[in-house]
């Protein structure tokens, strides 16, 4: 395989190391290949040097998001064929790193266009706190630890939890919250009936218009295109979603109905019967799903009895 420019998260000792799996995890969600294969190799522009710095771990980036998280347990260099030169990784799911599995890129964020293929940080930012990292936007990251809990507000005003392992966190939203980030505990109906009830009168009505719009909308609600970057190489393709669903995204985050939450096994059992945290739930994984597979979102909404339409008639009912 060669990944010229996809990002992981290799982690050496003292160093994290971030690259981009910006072109090889849609394949993970079409089930065409798996994480591991994707995570762990073939990789370029990784010296010796490096490789014998204690490198512990690899975590997997997509749209700077952390979606894999791997020990090391041995490396090779590759000396035959297109992908010699390059550093093959073997090993195992991560229990030390699983937890930043759904927060934010630790490092810079991956911009369209960015040729940097890696970035470098110090793993005392994830586990230590207090440590000067890379500015992002001209800003800073201010971090505080407290009995090994770790908070990091990023520059850009996203925020990260290091958790214990064996630990978790239970955020509660507070009216209209303005940062649309939240890492919750999927099996905590208070989070999520909190953020049902906060809703503003203003936000359920511009809700119920999108939803007629939906509803009477008779053409694709997404269409998909292709791209080059700066330098002229062809991209992956991607979705343009319609006017309708970049609102009705929007309008939910605003809202305060997006929550996050690691991955988990939780799926709608029946939308006629969906309590208010299950429409939370629900809207918060389809808003997330473009993280798996290109205008994921909008397929939701396409036909008139589809699972998303569903779910928002049935969060009308229960409003």
């Amino acid at each position: 395989m060669i990944f010229d420019h996809l990002p992981i998260l290799i982690v050496y000792g003292g160093t994290v190391i971030l690259v981009h799996l910006a072109s090889s995890w849609p394949e993970v969600a079409r089930g065409e290949t798996d994480a591991a294969d994707v995570t762990l190799g073939n990789w370029a522009g990784i010296a010796d040097n490096k490789l014998d710095s204690y490198a512990d771990a690899v975590l997997g980036i997509y749209k700077n998001e952390v979606v894999t998280a791997f020990d090391i347990t041995g490396w090779n260099r590759l000396t035959e064929g297109t992908d010699a030169g390059r550093i093959a990784f073997t090993g195992t799911p991560s229990l030390r790193w699983r937890h930043l599995i759904g927060t934010p890129n630790p490092g810079t964020p991956w911009k369209k266009g960015m040729a940097r293929p890696v970035q470098y940080l110090d793993t005392r930012v994830l586990t230590d706190g207090d440590v000067e990292t890379e500015a992002v936007d001209d800003g800073r990251d201010r971090r505080a630890v407290l009995d090994g809990y770790t908070l990091t507000v990023h520059a850009d005003g996203h925020a990260t939890v290091a958790v214990p392992i064996g630990k978790h966190v239970t955020v509660v939203p507070g009216p209209r919250p303005e940062r649309d980030w939240q890492l919750v505990d999927v099996h905590d109906d208070a989070v999520f009936r909190a953020a049902f009830d906060q809703v503003a009168p203003e936000d359920w009505e511009q809700l119920a218009v999108l939803l007629q719009r939906i509803e009477e909308h008779d053409s694709p609600l997404s269409e998909p295109v292709g791209c080059t970057d700066d330098s002229g190489l062809k991209q992956w393709p991607h979705v343009d979603d319609s006017p309708l669903i970049s609102d009705l995204r929007w309008l939910l985050h605003r809202a305060g109905l997006v929550l996050h939450f690691q991955p988990d096994d939780w799926q709608i059992e029946d939308t006629a019967t969906a309590s208010r945290e299950d429409c939370v739930r629900a809207l918060s994984r389809m808003v997330r799903a473009d993280h798996w597979s290109a205008g994921g979102f909008a397929q939701y909404f396409e036909e008139p009895d589809s699972v998303g339409r569903r779910i928002l008639r049935r969060t009308f009912e229960l409003k």
